[in-house]
């Protein structure tokens, strides 16, 4: 078999961009005759199971190597937690004791730890498995497409880059806009192989880099669906109750969430007694934000705000749900990629809507049957809303996607892979 160096920083426990599409990579791997020997964050033990599968780990191979020591979940608590898992820093209440993770102080930051500790746990993995016999890179951020193209030149391996969005300042520690326009490139024009999940992105890096890289350097691999997903494991029991409804909110904030809210809030007073009022959970976003907007536009409806903790719990909760949303910024990502958990749902056969901006997400929605409306129209955000409703409470059972699903399945995706990583190889 086939040994590939997988380098992300996206992988699980992260709850970034990428991570569910690493994690999956990672799974499937074996199956295409490559052993993944990953460079990963450090993990999140959220109870005494997840502190005897962390020792497990170190103390037999697994093919996964933490950069840094485990985190206790209970020692940060379920907001900080969230924080570490979404990228950014967090510290332990005061009074708490904090474990520490190797290279960092406090406040603690899995990104940076991975920034610290990658190089040297790579470099341990390539003198333990020789041979290597090729690189993967998930970008952004930057760190781990520099340090690709660090082994490449030192150890001469070919590179497979996975760019799940573009990059930005918010990619490349301390940078500025152009630094990651710089990395971009660099990466795009290296001569490797270079994959994305949509047709956007590629057509963005084609549009950017006109004349310096050619519709064959790009390879669209999208997310796909696993086989868990099948429609009878995944469908919720109909029952008489109000509909259950999964928002995530992506990328999404200020004037953005408040026009959704305030839509939602003028749909719900305009169905009042004649439609069930729906349950609605919230995934992601700024919790005291949208705490805020809930009072403000839909304060007697049910609507909660839940922290993103942890992938499998995400999935659950979108298997449990009779309709999915993704409210999306009109900038940054989203234009160009599409979240991980509205192809999820989409494979679960969930009906799904999209407000925000014409782009994959939107587009993969209309096609899917499901609903969109752009963040400027009020009224069309409403109409959205009453037309998504009325679908589930008339339709409980939704037929395939005309096709779609078969389009994002394992099998057909990883048949893709499979000719791109073949072509890393020598001849």
């Amino acid at each position: 078999m086939k040994k590939i160096l997988f380098l992300s920083i996206n992988y699980p426990p992260m709850l970034t961009t990428g991570s569910l599409r690493a994690s999956r990579l990672v799974a499937s791997l074996p199956e295409l005759g490559w052993a993944p020997l990953v460079v990963a964050p450090a993990d999140i033990a959220w109870n005494e199971d997840g502190k005897n599968r962390a020792l497990g780990e170190s103390a037999e191979f697994t093919g996964i190597y933490r950069t840094g020591e485990l985190v206790e979940a209970e020692t940060f608590g379920p907001e900080r937690t969230a924080q570490l898992v979404q990228g950014m820093s967090a510290t332990a209440p005061t009074g708490s004791p904090l474990r520490m993770i190797s290279g960092l102080l406090p406040g603690v930051n899995l990104v940076a730890g991975w920034e610290k500790q990658a190089a040297s746990v790579a470099e341990g993995i390539i003198s333990r498995h020789d041979p290597v016999d090729a690189i993967y890179a998930q970008g952004p951020p930057a760190a781990p497409l520099l340090l690709a193209l660090e082994l490449s030149k030192k150890h001469g391996l070919p590179v497979l880059f996975d760019l799940v969005a573009p990059l930005d300042t918010s990619s490349v520690s301390g940078s500025r806009q152009s630094d990651a326009a710089q990395i971009e490139e660099r990466v795009i024009t290296s001569g490797h192989a270079v994959i994305t999940p949509t047709r956007a992105l590629k057509e963005y890096f084609l549009k950017k880099y006109f004349g310096k890289a050619t519709h064959d350097d790009i390879t669209i691999i999208p997310d796909f669906c696993t086989d868990s997903f099948s429609p009878s494991a995944s469908r919720r029991q109909a029952s008489a109750g109000a509909p259950g409804v999964t928002v995530l909110v992506e990328q999404a904030s200020g004037k953005e969430l408040k026009l959704f809210f305030s839509a939602l809030g003028r749909y719900m007073k305009h169905a009042g007694s004649f439609s069930m009022q729906p349950s609605l959970q919230v995934l992601g976003g700024d919790e005291k934000e949208i705490m805020k907007y809930i009072r403000k536009y839909t304060p007697e409806a049910s609507v909660s705000v839940v922290r993103r903790l942890s992938g499998q719990d995400e999935l659950e909760r979108i298997r449990q749900c009779d309709l999915f949303g993704v409210v999306a910024c009109s900038d940054g990502h989203a234009p160009f990629t599409v979240p991980e958990l509205a192809v999820d749902a989409l494979c679960m056969r969930k009906p799904f809507f999209v407000v925000g901006p014409e782009g994959p997400t939107a587009r993969l929605a209309v096609e899917a049957g499901g609903f969109w409306a752009p963040l400027e129209s009020a009224d069309g955000i409403a109409q959205l809303l009453g037309s998504a409703f009325e679908s589930i409470r008339n339709s409980p059972e939704r037929p395939p996607y005309g096709g779609m699903q078969e389009k994002l399945s394992a099998s057909q995706v990883l048949g893709d892979l499979s000719k791109t990583l073949a072509y890393l190889l020598p001849v």
